[in-house]
Formats: structure tokens, C-alpha cells, sequence
């Protein structure tokens, strides 16, 4: 019996291993196809986007298809350093370039906010990207420097995640209830139960998006290209949190702090227990 049920954890484990190393590999695929349907919008409709780009710059026509070119490319190339040539730090850097200057060119100041928020998602679900490059790679090489990296992109991350709880609570038409998205809110913010909050949210969201009045935003378009790029946003967000999921809360968080506060208080009372007896010893 006992046997049994060590075969049946050890199985567990396998499956979990397996599921881990599955969702690793196939998160960064599901993140960069939102950046890849971006460039192919862009290309599809390229006389137009760089007309409509140039008219809200108020410059020349030629100008718009410039930037819209240098746009598709730089965003090409980091797609390209991510997925092909394993660089994910070169290619969430020159993807976060490529958004702070579409940002500060064509936001309107006035609803600034609203730009920022939905932003946030895709920024944060590639810094949780990133630090699954340093956690996975970088640590074996660099272990202190590259941990404090990991720890600081996954707080970054693991904030600016949290703004999806933000626009849902903003809805009129909401099918979270607000409750819910409170106490996920609070669980990231926080850091506590973060993996099982990041997966409750990596299922809650195609139900936001899909099974609720929210459908119509990805197929109600006459546009299939637009509504594939839909897709893809849902998928990036959902892959955002999966990589949360398996990478935790990290190192700031109320979870690691609960954790660490019974081991500091063993390691005090070991201290003393040895530290008495070898007074004792001296005495």
C-alpha cells in the first residue's frame, strides 16, 4: 500500500514536471503571436495605417509610411530575437521601445490613463517573460545578480498584471462579480496565493472574454484579421498569468515573508539553545 502511494506522487510530480515544462515553452509563443498579428494587421493594411498615422501627427504622407515601416520592423526583429534566437532580453527591450514611442506619438493626453491600463498587460506579460529567461538561464551563471533581476521583474510584472482586475471592476457590464476581482486584485498586489490566483485568473479570462457579453469584441467585427488580433491579445494575457502561475510571487510578497517568519524564528531559537550550552561549556 505504502508502495502505491509513493508511485502515485512520484507520478504527480512527472505530470507536474511535464505540465511545467510544457506551459514554459508554449507561453512565449502565445505572447509574441499578439506582436506577430500586430505586424500582420500592419502590413495588410499598410497605406492605410500610415495615412491615418500621418494625419494624427499632422505631417506629410511620407512620413507616416516611414514610421509605420520602422515600427513593423523593429517589432519583427524582436519577435525574431525572442522566438528564433533565444535573446529574450534584447527582444522585450526593443518591443518596449518600440511602445513608449507609439505612446508618447499617439496617445491622446486627455485619456491617458485608459492607454496606460491597457498597456499594462502586455508590458507586464513580457517582464514576467523576461524573468522567466533569468530564472531558467541566467541564475546558473550569475546567481545573486541574476535572482535580483528575477525578483524585481517579477514584482514589476506581478503589479502591472493586476490591472486587469482594475478595468473589470471599471465595466458597467461585468460578468466577475466584484468581489472576485478584489480578491485577486489584493492576491497579486500582496503576493499571496499568487500561483493559484494567477491560475484562477488564466481561466477567468477567456469566460470575461468569450463566454460573456464581451464576445462581440473578438468576432463581432466584418474585419477577421481584427478579430484575430483580438485573439491574440486574449491569448497574451492568458500567457502572461500561466507564466505567473509557475513562477510564484517571488521574493516580495506577503507569502515569502510567511514563509521565511517560522524558519528565522527556528534559526533564533537554535542560536540561543547553542549559544547556552557553550557558555555552559566555558562556566
Amino acid at each position: 500500500m505504502f508502495r502505491i502511494a509513493c508511485e502515485g506522487i512520484l507520478a504527480v510530480k512527472a505530470l507536474h514536471y511535464k505540465i511545467r515544462s510544457w506551459v514554459l515553452g508554449l507561453v512565449p509563443h502565445l505572447i509574441m503571436s499578439y506582436h506577430c498579428m500586430g505586424v500582420l494587421a500592419t502590413l495588410m493594411n499598410y497605406r492605410l495605417v500610415s495615412v491615418e498615422k500621418a494625419v494624427v501627427l499632422d505631417v506629410a504622407d511620407v512620413f507616416g509610411y516611414i514610421y509605420t515601416a520602422f515600427d513593423a520592423l523593429l517589432t519583427s526583429a524582436a519577435v525574431a530575437q525572442i522566438l528564433v534566437r533565444g535573446k529574450e532580453e534584447t527582444g522585450v527591450t526593443m518591443l518596449l521601445i518600440g511602445r513608449v514611442i507609439h505612446r508618447l506619438l499617439f496617445t491622446m493626453w486627455v485619456h491617458v490613463y485608459h492607454s496606460l491600463l491597457n498597456d499594462c498587460l502586455d508590458v507586464s506579460s513580457l517582464l514576467v517573460l523576461l524573468a522567466t529567461r533569468v530564472y531558467l538561464r541566467d541564475r546558473n551563471e550569475w546567481p545573486r545578480l541574476a535572482l535580483k533581476k528575477c525578483e524585481f521583474l517579477l514584482l514589476a510584472g506581478r503589479i502591472g498584471l493586476s490591472s486587469i482586475y482594475i478595468s473589470w471592476l471599471e465595466e458597467i457590464i461585468n460578468p466577475i462579480s466584484s468581489s472576485l476581482s478584489l480578491a485577486l486584485l489584493s492576491a497579486l498586489v500582496l503576493g499571496i496565493k499568487c500561483r493559484a490566483a494567477a491560475y484562477l485568473t488564466a481561466l477567468v479570462i477567456p469566460y470575461h472574454d468569450v463566454l460573456s457579453p464581451h464576445f462581440w469584441f473578438l468576432w463581432g467585427w466584418n474585419d477577421a484579421l481584427l478579430s484575430l488580433e483580438h485573439l491574440s491579445l486574449l491569448l497574451c494575457k492568458i500567457g502572461g498569468f500561466l507564466l505567473l502561475s509557475q513562477l510564484g510571487a517571488g521574493k516580495w510578497s506577503l507569502d515569502r515573508y510567511l514563509s521565511r517568519a517560522p524558519e528565522t524564528k527556528e534559526q533564533m531559537g537554535h542560536y540561543r539553545h547553542t549559544k547556552t550550552k557553550t557558555s555552559a561549556y566555558v562556566l
